[in-house]
């Protein structure tokens, strides 16, 4: 029995320390005003919302400025100035102490889950773009998001290398000044040199008689 007051004892002390969970609250338009898709009027108009219409209220930015709201089955954004909360039976402007949540606005996340049958989402990169230039601090962190809707980024073509020849390989063919390779063996010259003659009436030898040499008279040597 001691345990078990001891361990009531200690999760009673830890409640106070917990913090409030962010619920959704009601509220009301002041004015006539749109429903935007996003937390900027340069947001496309998911619709346009009467003044005094009952809205659920999700969360606001940190500064307060914008509320994500939805009016009718309808999810989108609403300034903070147009809105009133009802809170302990009164209705008040839109304050830090009434309860409400602080919420981040991710562009990404948010279009893709409230938006994707909407006309507009067809222009999709375009108010990617949008985000990324008008991006705000109060708007939490900053979503990192490529313009594309999962499942619809174009897919690069793969670009082939080159292949690289291999080394002593030339690809290119021959160089434009090359000279063709001349064989060893051309050139030379493989005609055997006839022995020498001797000219006709020359002696090779003195006294030497070449036959059928004649003497100055016409005879014969005898």
């Amino acid at each position: 029995m001691r345990s078990i007051i001891t361990l009531a004892a200690l999760v009673a002390a830890t409640l106070p320390l917990a913090p409030a969970v962010a619920r959704t609250m009601q509220g009301y338009t002041v004015g006539t005003t749109r429903l935007y898709a996003g937390p900027l009027p340069d947001y496309p108009t998911v619709r346009y919302v009467r003044r005094g219409a009952m809205v659920s209220v999700h969360g606001c930015l940190r500064d307060w400025s914008w509320c994500d709201v939805t009016y009718r089955a309808n999810r989108g954004w609403i300034a903070g100035d147009l809105l009133v909360i009802s809170y302990r039976g009164r209705r008040s402007r839109v304050a830090q102490d009434l309860g409400i949540g602080v919420i981040a606005f991710s562009f990404g996340a948010y279009w893709d889950s409230y938006y994707r049958g909407r006309d507009f989402y067809r222009e999709r990169p375009r108010w990617q773009a949008t985000y990324d230039s008008r991006y705000r601090p109060e708007w939490g962190e900053r979503d990192r998001g490529s313009g594309m809707p999962q499942g619809q980024q174009r897919v690069q073509p793969r670009v082939q290398r080159a292949q690289q020849p291999r080394p002593g390989q030339n690809r290119q063919g021959p160089r434009p000044n090359s000279q063709p390779r001349v064989s060893t063996m051309q050139g030379r010259d493989n005609t055997r040199h006839a022995p020498e003659r001797t000219a006709p009436g020359h002696d090779s030898h003195p006294g030497e008689n070449h036959g059928g040499e004649r003497n100055h008279e016409g005879q014969p040597h005898t």
